[in-house]
């Protein structure tokens, strides 16, 4: 049932206008800077009030284990304080009741994140006020019922958690074994003895060098990075309108650009094909280039995955490694010496600072002999990989966690009674979620090449996927009135968040589309999204491309029932295959018949002959 969160005893703190201006205390006060997940358990500002302070100012103080959110400007930032504290009228203060578990509640608001916008005050700055989140209509369980969905959601968010403390760890070790090698100058040499010693520490020679004004070790050089990078800025065009049309046609913007050096492209951007020609006409980025931030966040950097290729949008220039190896390069560009440089080659506008290409080209590398960079480069891309590795997974429990949210709230998936059953949701759940993918990767594809079809050719399409391309659907095929099919295909695709069913122009037929702009996609490995193209590229050229609508679904029935026959009865003979459809019954227009009475033995032989030819019969052959 639906209930107000007034009628749950919920308490509300309005915290006070005014800033505190001295921050002497224990107490931390909290910023929208301060909420990067889940939990608040401190401050990243080191901004905390006193007693006195609270005392005087009237501050309101919110207990632990409540809720922050965001009423204000930027609306819909969410998070449970793991200890209490002040902040001011950007935020309102939730206090959860005996009534209502906190996680549930706090997973409930991210759910209403959209919803919460629209009700916000269309003042100058958008706000909701405390009436407005008294009459907030949840959906309420009971407390038992509450604590499991919070536990299956709270479960994702703490791996992710995990995956973001291993990799601010990581980024610590690389930076350290960086300032150990290339600051204090302690690589590990082996000495003629052949034993294993700091350079510096030992006595290895250095020698001053007048670009840097400080001692480099001997045989090392100074090179400005015009000698070993590419500079490539972005265009300086008005920003294109966002329109999807292909999954890689797509810009990186600023906000996908992480302060750690790393990039999140779970939001894209995307461009049509003609402004993704134009905007990636100077450059591509792809593996390993390092992209700065021209202006907002000024000069930061970050180094791009093997998982994109896109172009780069506004205030982005790109910096291409080219005679220097790449992960070690990013990890020069933000040492102390050239982070130095930077800071004194920032522009100082009238308005803002920006840091341009101008700024970049003046900037100076200490570059140590290939072998040394080919060992520091060998151990820190593999901590640099594992750090886009958590990054990717994160993005992908991410996804698993915002598709479960909905549905466990309303009560479509639920949650097991025991620990196993829960286990068994829980596994069940990420098979349908990674079957979504399936069956969303598959639609993506077909739309590629311009086919529109319904859930019969897209069944059979992920059957012959599965059984000839070897692509690891997760489905269990077996002998249905559509033909080789799982059931659980038809109610996968009425997944409402992923697909939907447009009409075709002047018809009462439908066909199957993705419904969330291609968003999905991102958390699709692009192997996959590959194996499935390519698989359907293939059985087109070979046979399926002569035909249209209802006759081409029916021509990927006759193949998927002919290879099924095939796998069933293991064996590429025409009667025996014949005998198997004759035992296959379907309905068709009220009627029972068999396959074998559907399609015509010559239309069977045909198939055979084209399973024959392309060999698509290999992987259901024992």
């Amino acid at each position: 049932m639906n209930v107000k969160l007034k009628d749950i005893d919920i308490s509300f703190i309005v915290p006070m206008r005014d800033k505190p201006k001295i921050f002497d205390g224990n107490i931390p006060w909290c910023r929208i800077e301060d909420i990067d997940g889940k939990y608040i358990l401190g401050t990243k500002s080191n901004q905390y009030v006193s007693d006195e302070t609270i005392s005087a100012m009237n501050l309101k103080v919110l207990p632990a284990n409540s809720i922050i959110y965001s009423c204000s400007a930027t609306i819909g930032v969410v998070a449970i304080n793991k200890v209490s504290l002040c902040t001011n009228q950007t935020f309102i203060g939730i206090v959860p009741s005996k009534k209502i578990d906190v996680n549930y509640l706090y997973y409930h608001l991210k759910l209403y994140g959209s919803s919460l916008k629209k009700i916000a005050s269309q003042t100058t700055i958008p706000y909701i006020s405390k009436e407005k989140f008294e009459n907030l209509e949840i959906i309420y369980k009971d407390l038992n019922s509450q604590k499991k969905i919070a536990s299956v959601l709270s479960t994702l968010d703490d791996k992710i958690e995990l995956n973001n403390r291993i990799n601010a760890e990581l980024e610590t070790m690389a930076k350290t074994l960086y300032d150990y090698w290339f600051v204090q100058f302690d690589f590990p040499i082996v000495t003629s003895s052949g034993v294993e010693k700091p350079y510096k520490s030992s006595g290895g020679k250095m020698v001053y060098n007048e670009t840097l004004k400080k001692e480099i070790p001997e045989g090392w050089e100074v090179k400005n990075i015009k000698e070993v990078c590419e500079i490539v800025d972005c265009l300086h065009s008005k920003k294109p309108e966002y329109k999807f049309e292909d999954e890689n046609f797509y810009l990186l913007q600023l906000e996908n650009l992480l302060d750690n050096g790393l990039i999140d492209i779970s939001k894209k951007y995307f461009i049509s094909e003609v402004d993704y020609k134009n905007w990636t006409n100077r450059i591509t980025v792809k593996e390993h280039d390092i992209l700065f931030t021209n202006a907002g966040r000024v000069a930061q950097t970050t180094q791009v995955s093997q998982e994109i290729v896109s172009g780069i949008g506004r205030n982005i220039t790109a910096v291409r490694p080219l005679h220097i190896l790449p992960t070690f390069c990013f990890l020069s560009i933000n040492s102390f010496d050239i982070k130095k440089q930077i800071l004194n080659n920032i522009d100082q506008g009238a308005f803002f600072q920006s840091f341009n290409v101008k700024g970049i080209k003046l900037l100076n590398f200490i570059i140590p002999p290939q072998c040394i960079q080919e060992k520091f480069e060998e151990i820190v891309y593999k901590i640099r990989r594992k750090r886009e590795l958590n990054l990717k997974q994160n993005q992908e429990l991410s996804a698993l966690r915002d598709w479960l949210l909905p549905m466990l709230m309303n009560g479509q998936v639920k949650v097991g009674e025991t620990f196993v059953e829960k286990r068994k949701a829980s596994t069940l759940q990420i098979e349908n979620f990674n079957k979504i993918k399936i069956l969303y990767a598959t639609i993506w594809a077909n739309n590629m090449i311009g086919a529109k079809q319904g859930e019969m050719a897209t069944a059979k399409d992920v059957y012959l996927l599965d059984r000839i391309y070897g692509v690891e659907t997760g489905f269990h095929f077996a002998q249905h009135n559509w033909g080789s099919f799982d059931p659980k295909e038809k109610q996968l695709l009425n997944t409402k968040q992923y697909f939907h069913k447009p009409s075709f122009p002047n018809s009462n037929a439908y066909y199957l589309d993705v419904k969330d702009n291609g968003k999905l996609l991102a958390s699709i490995p692009e192997p996959l999204k590959i194996q499935i193209t390519k698989g359907l590229n293939e059985m087109n050229s070979a046979f399926f491309s002569k035909y249209r609508g209802k006759e081409k679904a029916e021509k990927k029935e006759l193949f998927a029932t002919v290879l099924k026959c095939i796998e069933d009865r293991q064996s590429l003979e025409l009667s025996i295959i014949r005998d198997e459809m004759s035992n296959w019954k379907i309905k068709q227009d009220g009627k029972t018949l068999t396959k074998a009475e559907k399609f015509t033995e010559e239309d069977t032989e045909t198939a055979l002959q084209v399973i024959n030819e392309n060999k698509w019969y290999k992987n259901v052959l024992l």
